[in-house]
């Protein structure tokens, strides 16, 4: 895994260090930088990804549908397994999603070259 930009999801801002310069991650962290912004981008929304089949499906899965709970939760861990099983340093993916309100809780334990990584996405 290449080295990766540290980002902060949740306030939408890349992470800087006392001098200003912004942070880089690698290995594990990197793979989780990465897990979180291809489980964040709607596949086929950007043109920049056009033709790299980078992202996921999962906002059509949930935005305005009305399927029943098992269909959804069936779909979105296979749309997450596809996603994330693009990346050569993952090898198995799990998930459990909880949806409650507005917000949906994913969250993945993965079998990587970096051994056990578990992240928690939340969109």
């Amino acid at each position: 895994m290449k080295d990766s930009f540290k980002f902060d999801f949740d306030t939408g801002e890349f992470v800087t260090d006392s001098a200003g310069d912004v942070v880089t991650v690698s290995g594990a962290e990197a793979l989780k930088q990465w897990i979180n912004k291809i489980l964040r981008t709607q596949y086929n929304r950007y043109k920049l990804y056009n033709g790299t089949y980078y992202g996921s499906n999962i906002e059509d899965l949930v935005i305005g549908k009305s399927y029943n709970m098992d269909f959804t939760e069936s779909e979105l861990k296979r749309e997450i397994e596809k996603a994330l099983l693009k990346n050569d340093d993952i090898y198995t993916v799990s998930s459990a999603i909880t949806r409650y309100k507005d917000k949906l809780y994913i969250d993945v334990s993965l079998t990587t070259s970096y051994g056990t990584v578990k992240e928690a996405v939340t969109l």
